[in-house]
């Protein structure tokens, strides 16, 4: 039941529904002011973006319903809810559609964890382009907003790795009236706003946080305020094109100082403006003292698999400064980090332990990177004019606070707050800051780790650091090094589990054999490995499609295709038998056989080598590779035939 007080804007909350309607008959048989359509099942919960949007939009007085995973093949499922007083507001989902759906290996994956019970085939590829044809054919004329991860990180011209392929603007593809991008809760009550004050869609080109498409008749925006980035031709024509405009990108999202962009699409044109203001940390507190339910909403038989990974975890800050090349956080939820207030954060874990059927355990308080909370820049002045896509990277801007006091501080309340029995620490982990305190790793080790700790280090190599833009491994060294001795003073058996990563653009044989070293040499055996995927929007996708450096314009390194890929992730399990003939093979063919044999300075022992796939003809006479993460792989055996071809089979592209 929702609970009783003020709302944000003086609505009352004890007005707010229990769950935003899904059927007319939720909704009252009345018209709606907004409908939001979304590829995930509805749980309304604020990590689910179409719930946060939805509970914002209604704690300003707008009606919201929502319409979760509709059959795209069928427009009247688009038409559940009638026509929307407003708009219509539509997002892929909490994932963009792709990744969600495949694996860097171009593999389907077997479940999809916003779906319930994990089904898969509940959406369509790039479900943002498919949900806004069916809106427009259900309801002609009706304004169409889209927004989210998937919209967001593809509203330029963008790599769908899944097609190798340049893509043009998805705005463009999908015909919306208007695109919102990054965290779009200030942009949604605008356009409703204005909507309701009876202006049209196009009034709306001028906001913030938004992106329109120039029409036949619509001049394309010129002036000193405006830059223009290579066109989706060129772009397609010209690798380092295509770089340049990934960079601009990046160069021009800081909402103080960021131009409007442009990039032409043949005769149409999209026009980006300058990225909106994040929500104060007073806003913060308000959207996640909504009166969320916390659960999926009843229609459900089945759970949703990602509501169980944050069940019982609060969030207390958003935004990430640490622009690592291969994650969108940066460009999506923005450079700058916004923390809720120590109090209100309180008030959630008070609320959590008078439930009657919590069971005492936090299971997470932190963010997209939990000890940056109220980390910030410290001179606005500074800030105003910033560029940067990283405040730590290459080194620690001079202006960027790393007090870890205030999230101490936090920890500190919560764990001993009547009710509550641990607050464990689940989300990621900036280690270089962390060593800046005294106290944070220790205590830690000491109240916060539930058996392990998740970090992700990345790498070994400082090359492949660089262009991921992470901390030098010393840093991760020493971070273990106390956590280990924090450990053993407090008497516990708790584990670091470190995510590395392969294939990354920089990261060729010898980085790689680099990391095999590092791991070996701490005996470290994790127990899953990331295969480098290049996502939209990202500037590793943009060195994988040039092979360039988009800041320093030198070449990088590239691992495309099966083969390559697959030899640097066995390096990653040179400990696990069953990789052994993968890794002999990797190391044979990077002219490292010093790494086989019984020394103490090898990788894998004496014995047979082979592939992690099978080369074979195709019916057009090409060769083709099945990488050992397909479905259904035919491992090869060292015969003497093969012996004899061998140096012929592993030579070929």
């Amino acid at each position: 039941m929702p609970r009783v007080g003020r709302g944000y804007l003086g609505r009352e909350v004890s007005d707010m529904l229990p769950f935003l309607p899904m059927t007319a008959e939720e909704a009252g048989h009345r018209p709606l002011d907004v409908i939001l359509v979304t590829g995930d099942a509805y749980v309304d919960h604020p990590a689910w973006g179409v719930a946060a949007i939805g509970r914002w939009l209604e704690a300003h007085g707008f009606s919201v319903g929502i319409i979760a995973q509709p059959d795209w093949r069928n427009p009247d499922a688009f038409a559940a809810l009638g026509r929307p007083r407003l708009f219509f507001g539509v997002t892929a989902g909490n994932m963009d559609t792709q990744v969600n759906r495949f694996t860097a290996s171009r593999r389907l994956r077997s479940s999809d964890a916003y779906s319930p019970g994990g089904q898969v085939g509940l959406r369509p590829d790039r479900a943002t382009i498919p949900y806004v044809s069916r809106v427009k054919q259900a309801f002609p004329g009706v304004p169409v907003v889209v927004g989210g991860v998937e919209a967001s990180l593809r509203r330029f011209v963008h790599y769908d790795f899944w097609q190798d392929k340049i893509r043009g603007s998805i705005l463009l593809e999908a015909k919306a009236d208007l695109l919102v991008y990054g965290m779009g809760e200030r942009q949604v009550v605008e356009i409703a706003t204005r909507l309701a004050a009876g202006e049209p869609i196009s009034a709306c080109r001028d906001l913030p946080g938004t992106a329109w498409a120039t029409g036949g008749k619509d001049a394309i925006p010129q002036g000193a305020d405006v830059i223009e980035m290579p066109d989706l031709a060129t772009c397609r024509a010209d690798p380092d094109a295509f770089n340049r405009g990934t960079l601009l990108m990046y160069r021009e999202s800081n909402p103080h100082c960021g131009k409007r962009l442009v990039q032409r699409h043949g005769a149409r044109a999209v026009v980006q403006n300058p990225a909106a203001q994040p929500l104060t940390t007073a806003e913060l507190d308000r959207l996640h003292e909504l009166p969320f339910a916390q659960t999926p909403h009843p229609c459900y038989r089945e759970p949703i698999p990602a509501l169980n990974s944050i069940q019982g975890s609060i969030t207390v800050n958003r935004g990430c400064s640490g622009g690592c090349s291969f994650c969108a956080l940066t460009i999506h939820q923005g450079k700058d980090v916004v923390s809720r207030s120590t109090e209100s954060v309180l008030r959630e874990v008070r609320k959590m332990a008078a439930d009657p059927n919590f069971n005492g355990i936090i299971s997470d308080m932190g963010g997209p990177t939990a000890n940056m909370y109220h980390m910030r820049c410290n001179d606005d002045a500074a800030n105003q004019v910033c560029r940067r896509v990283s405040c730590l990277h290459p080194v620690r801007c001079k202006h960027y606070g790393t007090d870890h006091k205030p999230y101490l501080d936090l920890l500190r309340q919560a764990r001993n707050t009547p009710g509550i029995r641990k607050v464990y620490v689940n989300s990621g982990i900036r280690y270089d800051l962390a060593d800046l305190d005294d106290e944070f790793v220790e205590e830690l080790a000491a109240h916060h780790t539930q058996g392990q700790l998740s970090v992700a280090p990345e790498h070994a190599s400082s090359a492949s650091l660089a262009k991921m833009k992470k901390p030098e491994i010393q840093y991760f060294t020493r971070f273990m090094e106390r956590f280990r001795k924090a450990n053993e003073d407090q008497g516990k058996q708790q584990f670091l589990v470190p995510y590395f990563q392969c294939a990354h653009p920089g990261t060729g044989p010898d980085e790689c054999v680099a990391l095999a070293l590092y791991m070996k040499e701490h005996n470290l055996r994790p127990r899953q490995a990331q295969m480098f995927m290049p996502t939209p929007a990202t500037l590793a996708t943009a060195m994988y499609v040039s092979g360039k450096d988009p800041y320093t314009k030198e070449s990088v390194y590239v691992a495309k295709g099966g083969r390559e890929r697959s030899r640097q992730r066995a390096a990653l399990f040179y400990w696990k038998r069953e990789e052994w003939p993968h890794l002999r093979e990797a190391l044979l063919s990077w002219g490292r056989a010093d790494l086989i044999g019984n020394h103490p300075g090898a990788l894998v022992p004496p014995g047979p080598a082979f592939g992690a796939w099978q080369v074979r003809k195709t019916g057009d006479n090409a060769v083709r590779y099945d990488t050992h993460m397909g479905m259904k792989v035919e491992r090869a055996t060292r015969t003497e035939e093969a012996e004899e071809n061998w140096e012929s089979i592993v030579s070929q592209p």
